[in-house]
C-alpha cells in the first residue's frame, strides 16, 4: 500500500511541476523576444541604420504579443 501511495505522490508532483513550467513559458518566451527586439532597435540606432523604423515596428509587435500572453496567463492560470 505504501508503494502505491509513493507512486501516486511522485506522479502528482511531476504533473504539477510540468504544468507550472508549461504555463509560465509563454510569457517568458515573449519577454525574451521583446528584449531581443529592443536590442535590435538600439543597435540599429547606434549604427545609424535606415531600418530603425522596421526594427521599431517589430518591437511594438513583440510588446503587443507579450501583453496578450500575460493577459491570457492571468485569465487561465
Amino acid at each position: 500500500m505504501k508503494k502505491r501511495q509513493l507512486i501516486w505522490a511522485l506522479s502528482f508532483t511531476v504533473l504539477c511541476a510540468t504544468t507550472q513550467v508549461a504555463c509560465s513559458s509563454k510569457p517568458s518566451d515573449k519577454a525574451e523576444e521583446v528584449q531581443d527586439k529592443k536590442e535590435d532597435v538600439i543597435e540599429a540606432q547606434a549604427e545609424g541604420d535606415s531600418s530603425v523604423k522596421d526594427e521599431q515596428a517589430e518591437l511594438d509587435s513583440a510588446r503587443k504579443d507579450y501583453k496578450e500572453a500575460v493577459k491570457d496567463s492571468i485569465k487561465n492560470p
